[in-house]
């Protein structure tokens, strides 16, 4: 009998960390195997699998086609970490050769410093913080340099400063995508939920190499404070358990300073989304790490049960589930006005790319087009329990998260 999504969930979770025996997966048939693989490969697992199968899993009886599957996929990530770490490398010096001071974030650290090899740690695109002052002038430069942007955004350049989190998304000559960040993290009005208060240039003024590598790179603490805000606040734990293992490996090489790091989380309100992510990376990822963290908070069990659901949460259905939980959380505050309010905004089209630096043309499609497609898309994820499941789990850990404020 096939297993339920809930319980493959919970099975690749404990296949990424340390919890895992031959009972484990005993029971789980081909088709079982496929749906757990689709959701490692959605969520960047399968190379951390194939490092473990090599290390931690050898006495599981995982099928052959699946190993195979998670060993090309690890040999295909290593490919694509060096292409980034060429573009990192090449922007970092256009930058540095105009003054622009320039940090990596994420991935492009923990890549090359924090796993045991750059494969393990799978990227999407490389974050590159540069400040709100240099950002307009970092974006001009690439673009005279041969880089593009990726897509229409919905804001200029200019506008986004304000507003957004990091400007339009470029690609590199190469095709590498590649984001300028003005900040850490957004702002509550740019979100539409709170926020902590904006860290971004004390952070980067204490930002520094780390041994012969010429990148700058946040502070150990600056970079799990990175970490806790992203993972928690902005993403509600969407961004997956890749969160969860760079948490756990920043912890694992020290520098943090404990009683500093919580004084800092409680007169900044995220005390509770560190707990959180420090209890999950502990269960799932690595043993001990609440002891050495010195986190003493308790999780509330409506949160915790959910937690799973939120880190594996189908990411082709992101879109759909802020946007239920967008309008179900403004019905909840300003009622049935408001909430028609917040459907509208995304219904017609407010948000929709039109600019493109450098390009002249429109938009690729109508509005007309576009508008039906949209309502199409909202009618869907309106209908879908699944959605509307996963929604609900969102807003029940953001009035959460919120209480500790």
């Amino acid at each position: 009998m096939a297993l339920r999504p809930h319980e493959l969930r919970r099975i690749l979770l404990d296949l990424i960390g340390w919890r895992h025996s031959p009972e484990l997966v005993a029971g789980l048939g081909e088709h079982d195997w496929r749906i757990l693989d689709a959701m490692a490969a959605q969520h960047r697992l399968q190379p951390i699998l194939h490092a473990h199968g090599e290390r931690e899993l050898v006495n599981l009886a995982i099928p052959r086609f699946i190993r195979e599957g998670w060993r090309k996929a690890h040999r295909a990530s290593g490919i694509r970490a060096l292409a980034k770490r060429k573009v990192l490398l090449e922007t970092n010096g256009l930058l540095a050769s105009r003054g622009i001071r320039a940090v990596a974030l994420k991935g492009a650290w923990a890549a090359w410093h924090a796993y045991a090899a750059p494969a393990e740690r799978p990227m999407r695109d490389v974050d590159l913080l540069v400040g709100e002052e240099r950002a307009l002038d970092a974006f001009k430069l690439l673009l005279a340099q041969g880089y593009r942007q990726e897509e229409a955004s919905a804001r200029t350049p200019e506008r986004s400063l304000a507003h957004d989190k990091h400007l339009p998304p470029l690609l590199a000559p190469d095709g590498v995508r590649l984001e300028l960040h003005m900040r850490l993290w957004e702002r509550s009005e740019a979100i539409g939920w709170p926020m902590p208060a904006d860290e971004s240039a004390a952070m980067l003024a204490r930002a520094a190499p780390t041994g012969d590598d010429p990148v700058t790179y946040l502070s150990a603490e600056d970079r799990l404070v990175h970490a806790v805000v992203h993972g928690a606040y902005s993403n509600r734990l969407n961004g997956g358990p890749v969160t969860l293992l760079d948490i756990a490996a920043i912890v694992r090489l020290g520098g943090v300073d404990w009683p500093s790091f919580w004084q800092r989380a409680e007169s900044g309100g995220w005390a509770r989304g560190a707990g959180l992510l420090f209890h999950l990376a502990d269960r799932y990822c690595r043993r001990g790490l609440l002891a050495e963290t010195g986190c003493t908070l308790t999780i509330a069990p409506e949160v915790w049960v959910n937690a799973p659901e939120l880190l594996l949460q189908d990411l082709e259905a992101r879109k759909a589930v802020g946007m239920v939980a967008g309008v179900t959380n403004r019905l909840r505050e300003d009622g049935l006005r408001g909430a028609a309010i917040a459907a509208l905004d995304r219904m017609r089209g407010k948000d929709r790319g039109i600019h493109r630096e450098g390009v002249s043309e429109g938009p690729s499609e109508s509005f007309a087009r576009w508008a039906a497609r949209r309502l199409g898309e909202s009618a869907s994820a309106l209908s879908s329990g699944e959605v509307r499941a996963v929604a609900r789990g969102t807003n029940r850990l953001g009035e959460w998260l919120d209480g500790g404020r």
